[in-house]
């Protein structure tokens, strides 16, 4: 079993339902990294809710990347 990274730049942010559920580092253009699972996805902002179950949203034009760690078989 191996990982791999992908990584949305963003460009592939808004609207994009691939993010939904998924356990994600977001990383905002002032290089500020917050680490928790996406909630909600819009046209315009991203809902991250993290450990402590804090919720936190984001303007797209906020955000510099998104990326997880997806587990793969080989």
């Amino acid at each position: 079993m191996g990982k791999r990274q992908v990584i949305y730049r963003q460009e592939r942010i808004g609207g994009n339902q691939e993010l939904l559920n998924r356990e994600v580092n977001l990383v905002t253009k002032e290089a500020r990294v917050w680490h928790g699972n996406v909630i909600a996805v819009g046209s315009n902002d991203v809902e991250l809710k993290d450990a402590r179950s804090g919720k936190h949203r984001f303007n797209v034009d906020q955000i510099d990347r998104i990326y997880c760690d997806i587990k793969t078989n080989y």
